[in-house]
């Protein structure tokens, strides 16, 4: 009993987590304030009994009140329906969250809606903007037509600004000026230092801003290598010990360097567009430098698990965005993974870092895929072996882009290194475009939702299998 204890204590988080998790998805389907609250009553006096008579009702009486309250967040947080605003004109509250795409008649680009018709919300838009007047990471209010699609069960809202549109600006705080001046100088660095090609890509990786690609994009994804685009663990990771050792080489102590790198990790995390991927990765650093702090051991599992509960509690929506689903699927691939199949680290180290690399991916692979081919019906068998030869070259062309901004005041220096760069990235779009151009790279299939969710259900018995006959040999 002592065993399952200390079992539970170790992956509360996580346990937290899922059931809050299962709590949302049960919301969703039940969309009923009242049958969740009576529930979550009963489940809470339940608790009191338990604690009380000490039955073995205590744990599954909490799991279900976890649930009832994850199912009470969720329909609290949708109580005002969007599809409540697709009529008339109602006034929105946006910020515009992406690079305008101009034509003659139109600008188009992403926007987050803040408000609608007096009511708080939290949604993207694809936004028509045939006013023409606004701009890159600026907040208005204005009136305007809002409509949606459903593609392969999910929905997508476009909102439609007319020519004649009354807009007003709304003024920037201390924090989001900062966050746009920083943007707009990144993106000023690139253009100054690297060619067209090569400052489209870095402002994609580093910043978020996928919308100046063009055809790369598309190959990236045909080979299975999207994720690279996808601002999150490698590029957090990857920023963190560049700041970290950075700051350690100008004297600053081991703390202090820990300290001032979580500070501007956040604040690129907001600067990039606090996607669900990002913010993960932000709130496990931050996790893994608290507990550094306090000097607590932290278990890698229970770090993510805290981090979901944290995002979940205060957007509970989250749960239904593809990049959540895919961030947490992937990280928990990696450390179900490792911990299921123990690594054998090698003496060579270059032969140790492609296995890592290698088991990473493919672990990442067996736990994503399915996701994947039920949202774009492709499968891409040889993404683990495409990451071998990729990831090693994106990363250094992430280095170099921390250096080139550092050395941004520098015109001479900054220039050099944006010509080494623009080569560098060069030389990985074509590979990409390569490699994206196989026929081997992916095959079409769809998963159905049903499909998806049986497979899932096997890896859970797979997984336990063998986990459970490991724990016997121990």
């Amino acid at each position: 009993m002592s065993g399952s204890k200390r079992g539970l204590d170790r992956y509360f988080n996580f346990l937290v987590f899922i059931l809050l998790l299962s709590g949302i998805f049960a919301g969703n389907l039940i969309p009923s304030y009242s049958f969740f609250s009576f529930f979550f009553i009963l489940a809470f006096c339940l608790v009191c009994l338990s604690v009380k008579t000490r039955k073995i009702l205590y744990i599954p009486s909490i799991s279900f009140l976890i649930v009832c309250l994850g199912a009470l967040l969720f329909i609290s947080s949708g109580s005002v329906d969007k599809d409540n605003f697709l009529e008339g004109k109602p006034e929105f509250k946006i910020k515009v969250t992406s690079l305008l795409r101009q034509n003659p008649t139109r600008n188009t680009f992403s926007a987050l809606i803040l408000e609608a018709g007096g009511y708080r919300q939290n949604f993207k838009v694809r936004v028509f903007d045939y006013s023409k007047k606004l701009t890159y990471l600026n907040k208005y209010n204005l009136n305007a037509n809002l409509s949606k699609r459903a593609y392969r069960g999910r929905i997508f809202y476009n909102l439609w600004i007319a020519k004649d549109t009354q807009i007003k600006e709304i003024p920037l705080s201390f924090w989001e000026r900062s966050i746009q001046k920083v943007n707009h100088y990144c993106l000023g660095v690139f253009r100054d230092n690297c060619g067209q090609a090569a400052k489209n890509f870095l402002a994609a990786v580093f910043l978020g801003r996928r919308e100046l690609l063009g055809e790369e994009q598309v190959f990236m994804r045909k080979a299975g290598l999207a994720h690279l685009l996808a601002i999150s663990g490698l590029h957090i990771g990857l920023i963190s010990l560049i700041l970290f050792y950075f700051l350690r080489f100008f004297g600053l102590n081991f703390k202090t360097s820990l300290l001032v790198s979580s500070f501007f990790l956040i604040f690129y995390a907001a600067a990039t567009g606090m996607r669900a991927s990002v913010q993960r990765a932000a709130l496990m650093y931050l996790i893994f430098v608290f507990g550094f702090l306090i000097k607590r051991k932290q278990d890698v599992l229970n770090s993510l698990g805290l981090a979901g509960v944290i995002l979940l509690l205060f957007a509970p929506s989250l749960a239904f965005d593809l990049g959540f689903q895919l961030s947490f699927l992937a990280v928990f691939g990696i450390i179900a993974g490792f911990k299921v199949f123990p690594y054998r680290s090698h003496r060579n180290f270059f032969i140790n870092s492609i296995k890592q690399l290698f088991l990473s991916s493919f672990f990442v692979f067996v736990f994503i895929f399915p996701l994947i081919s039920y949202h774009f019906s492709r499968i891409h068998l040889f993404g683990p072996f495409y990451n071998l030869i990729l990831i090693p070259f994106f990363t250094l062309i992430l280095f170099l882009n921390f250096f080139l901004i550092i050395l941004s005041p520098f015109a001479f220096l900054a220039q050099g290194l944006g010509q080494v760069l623009s080569w560098l990235i060069f030389l990985f779009q074509r590979s990409t475009v390569f490699l994206g151009s196989l026929p081997i790279s992916y095959f079409s299939y769809s998963f159905t939702l049903g499909g998806a969710l049986v497979y899932y259900f096997f890896l859970f018995v797979v997984l336990t299998i063998f986990s459970l006959t490991r724990w016997k040999r121990m």
